[in-house]
């Protein structure tokens, strides 16, 4: 279903057991911008951007209404036919993670990531905030719908390629904080 399941140990106090279930489909948000199938000559990209605090978040609330600025700052630097930007996927210890799903040309991944980092490098916002942003992409192995093959069995096989990646990003911070 996309979800994540962890658990904390804190001694002498037992373990805390969490899970996260996905609230929406990932492939009917994504459906719009894939159609029917990928295009020639197009790929399906995930592009990640991670939000920090230079000083450590605050709060639980203070990191919320950071990272819901970013996701309005985000927002303007998609095309909304080729690109969208997904809901909350979990936390990444001390990151927000942002993921964006795009169906671009082969280089199209440098020119997404370019928008957006010029957006962010140019808000007053996030400098006064001090908060890091670092933005990067991953390509989706390329998937192509058979001719007997249902659209949502295409759908549903670009997302669990997608969730994929964002799990291997997940896993990949929590390794690098030492969870």
């Amino acid at each position: 279903m996309g979800g994540q399941i962890w658990a904390k140990n804190a001694p002498e106090q037992g373990a805390v057991f969490s899970v996260t279930l996905p609230v929406f489909s990932l492939p009917r948000l994504i459906a719009p911008i894939l159609g029917n199938e990928i295009p020639t000559g197009y790929f399906v990209i995930l592009v990640v951007t991670e939000l920090a605090s230079q000083t450590g978040w605050l709060s639980d609330e203070v990191r919320a209404e950071h990272s819901q600025s970013v996701r309005d700052l985000l927002q303007p630097c998609l095309h909304p036919d080729l690109q969208v930007l997904l809901p909350k996927m979990g936390t990444a210890g001390a990151a927000e993670l942002f993921f964006i799903v795009a169906v671009t040309y082969e280089i199209g991944g440098n020119a997404i990531t370019g928008r957006i980092r010029e957006q962010l490098d140019g808000s007053e916002y996030i400098r006064q905030a001090g908060l890091t942003c670092f933005t990067t992409y991953r390509s989706l192995e390329p998937i192509m719908r058979g001719p007997s093959e249902s659209v949502e069995g295409f759908l549903g096989m670009v997302a669990t390629g997608i969730l994929r990646l964002i799990g291997e990003e997940f896993s990949a911070r929590r390794i690098n904080d030492g969870q």
